[in-house]
């Protein structure tokens, strides 16, 4: 599908994201014989292992893939995971200037261990930055700093619930963003999602929007619902990922649920949502139409669940 409208205005973009920073690991295996330890328990080889930037360093990823400038915000424990982090940011050519190390800590880590080829479980190791006082004032200084110095565009917020966004930095940030006139967009969770308010773009996928509504995906109506939703938390643009149907995008008056035209075959969805919270932001920074941004999102997505693992998409891909 290619695009009948001009996404160059992407090249010139900065983008400060904010969020809970971590490191997705895949590990492929074979299964060659059962241990002979314990009964029936099977043995692996490691075939491959393989490391990518997660969360809202993966945002950071895909922001400079995409041709804009990302300066990540966000902190990691001081363990090897970190050094892997800030070895592909390097790597990829991205400002580790904002990063808190953080000995309180682990780094958030999501191991995927694949048997023959298909995924058989994942092994997370939890940051627990359980809204540590100084870890806040670092979130918040760095911002300001960054603000500063590098006069960003926009805010993204990526929250996982680890613990960088919180009660007392999610209303400081968008304090900040609004005193600097900053596009502020969201890709929320579950825990934080109505300190969120008044925000440029607010990103939930459909479990997500069904937790904010108190509605079950069977009983969901997604205008009548948006609209309760919108008089909750004053969301300028609502973009709710639909999985393999599509989107639905909102603005308080106009709405439309845009399908994606290809099927997805054996959809690979890890990272999707970074990539469409880079995408939609940057769309909306370049005054795109709502459907544009729909559209755009759509095909992003449809692209990042073709490929295998977590990847993020290139300029050449989007616009193609």
């Amino acid at each position: 599908m290619s695009l009948d409208f001009d996404i160059s205005g992407f090249k010139h973009k900065r983008i400060l994201v904010v969020g809970d920073i971590m490191l997705d690991e895949f590990i492929h295996t074979k299964h060659y014989r059962n241990s002979p330890e314990y009964k029936d328990v099977p043995i692996f080889n490691i075939l491959q292992k393989k490391s990518y930037l997660g969360g809202a360093a993966n945002v950071a990823l895909n922001i400079k893939k995409l041709g804009a400038t990302p300066y990540l915000i966000g902190i990691t424990g001081i363990d090897e995971a970190s050094q892997t982090i800030q070895s592909l940011l390097k790597e990829n050519d991205i400002s580790n200037a904002y990063l808190h190390e953080n000995n309180k800590q682990n780094t958030t880590k999501k191991t995927r261990l694949f048997r023959d080829g298909k995924p058989i479980c994942r092994i997370d190791e939890d940051a627990n930055n359980s809204n540590d006082t100084l870890c806040n004032q670092f979130i918040l200084r760095n911002i300001q700093q960054a603000i500063m110095q590098h006069k960003p565009h926009a805010i993204i917020l990526q929250d996982y619930n680890k613990g960088v966004l919180n009660a007392d930095t999610i209303p400081a940030i968008i304090a900040l963003a609004k005193q600097h006139h900053l596009l502020i967009a969201v890709d929320p969770k579950f825990d934080n999602w109505n300190l969120y308010k008044e925000v440029d773009l607010l990103k939930p996928n459909l479990e997500e929007f069904c937790f904010m509504c108190d509605s079950k995906k069977e009983s969901i109506n997604l205008e009548r619902n948006a609209k309760v939703l919108l008089e909750k938390i004053k969301f300028k643009t609502l973009l709710l990922t639909l999985g393999a149907n599509g989107n639905f995008i909102f603005d308080g008056q106009y709405f439309q649920t845009t399908a994606i035209d290809t099927p997805i075959q054996n959809a690979d969805v890890c990272g999707a949502g970074d990539t469409v919270i880079a995408v939609a932001t940057l769309a909306l920074l370049c005054n795109l139409s709502l459907t544009q941004i729909a559209t755009l999102s759509n095909k992003a997505g449809l692209i990042i669940c073709q490929k295998n693992q977590v990847q993020a998409i290139s300029f050449d891909e989007l616009s193609q």
